[in-house]
């Protein structure tokens, strides 16, 4: 499998003056993320938390947007960019007639003593030929709307907005402008090296050296390294594994134990459409899916932290919410900016009107992940089970509601069939969990809930017609979300139902290279529909299930190799372009990897082809 080197011209490295989804790394410290461009851009960040206000923004709008360039003036340039094994340090390399003239690397402070912050970004820059750089620094301010008051500082410069202000200490010289500082011609000799560090809100800067960056980068890796040696995987595509883990592990918000869908806002799941949304939150169903990926690698006491902040989360709302806040500091309500949006993808949004929907799936979601956690040896208490006889209590009526689906679908809610199944799912796996764990509960009403349910599905979901289960109540259209149907164990995988479900969906959904469409009906939206990467994964766990190995290794390599220069995922794939879109890194799309590679490499265990298959 031929796997993208990360070697990448400047010329294809933007399209109309932004730089490319895939063309980006992450850094993070389990507060915030930074994207960083293969040519040495900070172009997104929300500092010093994933859900604060932006500091660099230039991806949602290049000429208002915020960003911290440092670059090689040379023409001719290539750039590699790499991260340093098991870590999340971020390291941009710069060639000239593939000769290696500059490294930049990157990374965010991050310590054993988690709690402690640094809100801080850390640059290291090298010469290793005699170059001249420039550098430009612009943090933006209430996006765009605030021109900050810059103040030269002995050791550099403090942005002061009126909500916040960032500086940069530094031994470079700048120019100031009205809303930036640059310098386009700074020498450096081969061997010469420099540290940038930004910080948020401070009254003063020190010398660069007091920010003992290099004792930062050491803990740094150290914490990284010693994270990942807890990591239980020693199967086939290893790397791959090794990366979404610690992509995921980078998204959790450390003093709430919360983990966002993605640390970026409005990148957008169609050039030029309206799908557009803030991703800078907590779903519950995304936090299932969690709790059995990092279970299945053996991060047992990941999934409990999770699970168990999680619980107290809903626990002090007194309610299950679609999408929490990572705190408590910023509210959910959406509003837009006056930004032109990614490629002129607008709306920008900022908050997220779905937190308003109700999305049935959510409680079998949370059923589902207890189910999981309770798999792996989990502590069940009697307080927990409490808490899911409450969950089932709700659901109990709340399963024969319309609601907006998985999809959060803006038009009028339906009786949709995925939301059906999970209800179905919940009172299924509570029943089996209780009586294992020799608790209490009311058996024999759940499980004539759970009859009830199936039942209801079987006779309103599933359409003769198209020999098929359906979208919703009364379609002739299939959603691909119900590629999950095997893996819930609704029905026998050899049931005909089934067969013929995943056969209308390969049809109707399936494109080249095994990319699915989520639905084609109209959503309430403009803009074509794209290829949702979560959906591949479904479909390879399916063909598992249905014991079609050798396909399924087929397709996950297909899959794997539309990857960037760094095994990220964004959240979908253009279907025309064939390019990254959607908000990225993205939390499902990479849960999606580590449970696929570990179920097929159980899968190869137990086929005789196993042995022929190579550890990648």
């Amino acid at each position: 499998m031929s796997i993208f080197n990360g070697l990448e011209n400047q010329q294809n490295l933007k399209v109309d003056e932004y730089i490319k989804i895939a063309n980006h790394g992450a850094i993070f410290n389990n507060r915030t993320a930074v994207l960083i461009g293969m040519d040495g851009t900070m172009d997104w960040a929300c500092f010093p938390d994933f859900d604060s206000k932006t500091v660099f923004d230039s991806i949602l709008d290049s000429k208002k947007g915020g960003y911290f360039s440092v670059k090689p003036l040379c023409d001719n340039v290539t750039m590699n960019q790499y991260y340093e094994e098991f870590t999340n340090i971020l390291i941009t390399e710069f060639y000239n007639k593939n000769k290696l003239i500059m490294r930049i690397t990157d990374f965010l402070p991050i310590s054993e003593y988690s709690k402690a912050n640094y809100p801080e970004i850390h640059r290291f820059i090298e010469a290793l030929e005699d170059i001249q750089i420039k550098i430009e620094f612009k943090p933006n301010f209430n996006f765009g709307r605030e021109i900050p008051t810059i103040e030269h500082k002995k050791f550099g410069y403090i942005f002061h907005g009126t909500e916040n202000n960032v500086g940069i200490s530094s031994n470079f010289k700048f120019i100031k402008t009205d809303n930036m500082i640059y310098n386009d011609k700074i020498p450096l000799n081969k061997g010469v090296f420099e540290w940038i560090v930004i910080s948020s809100d401070i009254s003063h800067l020190n010398d660069i050296k007091e920010y003992k960056s290099y004792e930062r980068l050491e803990e740094t890796r150290d914490y990284w390294k010693k994270w990942t040696n807890n990591i239980n995987y020693h199967g086939i595509y290893h790397k791959y594994v090794l990366r979404s883990a610690l992509i995921l592990k980078g998204l959790f918000y450390e003093p709430t134990g919360m983990m966002v869908a993605a640390p970026t806002s409005s990148l957008p799941e169609s050039i030029g459409g309206e799908r557009n949304w803030d991703y800078r939150f907590t779903w519950i169903r995304d936090t299932a899916y969690v709790i059995e990926a990092f279970s299945m690698i053996g991060l047992k006491n990941e999934a409990t932290q999770f699970l168990y902040d999680l619980m107290e989360k809903i626990h002090k709302d007194k309610e299950i919410k679609t999408i929490y806040e990572i705190n408590s500091k910023n509210s959910l309500e959406e509003q837009i900016l006056d930004y032109s949006g990614y490629m002129n993808s607008s709306p920008v949004r900022i908050g997220n009107k779905a937190s308003s929907q109700l999305q049935v799936d959510q409680y079998g979601s949370i059923i589902n992940m207890i189910y999981h956690f309770n798999l792996i040896g989990g502590m069940i208490t009697v307080h927990f089970w409490d808490f899911i006889e409450e969950v089932l209590e709700k659901l109990e009526s709340v399963w024969k509601l319309p609601d907006s689906s998985i999809w959060e679908i803006r038009t009028e809610p339906r009786h949709y069939v995925y939301s059906k199944l999970t209800s179905w799912l919940a009172f299924h796996r509570a029943i089996s969990m209780g009586k294992s764990l020799g608790y209490s509960a009311p058996y024999k009403k759940w499980k004539k809930i759970e009859n009830e349910i199936k039942n209801d599905i079987l006779e309103k979901g599933f359409n003769k017609d198209v020999n098929s289960f359906v979208q919703y109540y009364g379609a002739d259209c299939v959603d691909a979300s119900l590629l999950s149907i095997p893996i819930m164990e609704f029905l026998p995988i050899d049931d005909k139902r089934l067969i013929g479900t995943i056969d209308k969906i390969e049809h109707d959904l399936m494109t080249d290279d095994y990319l699915f469409k989520r639905y084609n009906n109209y959503d309430g939206f403009t803009g074509e529909d794209n290829a949702f990467l979560m959906l591949s994964f479904w479909y390879i766990e399916d063909l598992i299930a249905m014991n079609r190995v050798s396909k399924a290794k087929n397709v996950l390599e297909s899959i794997l190799t539309k990857s960037n220069h760094l095994m990220l995922f964004s959240e979908e794939i253009d279907l025309k372009t064939k390019d990254m879109i959607g908000n990225f890194p993205q939390a499902l799309t990479h849960l999606g990897i580590l449970k696929t590679i570990v179920k097929l490499n159980l899968a190869l265990k137990n086929n005789t082809m196993g042995k022929y298959i190579s550890k990648r």
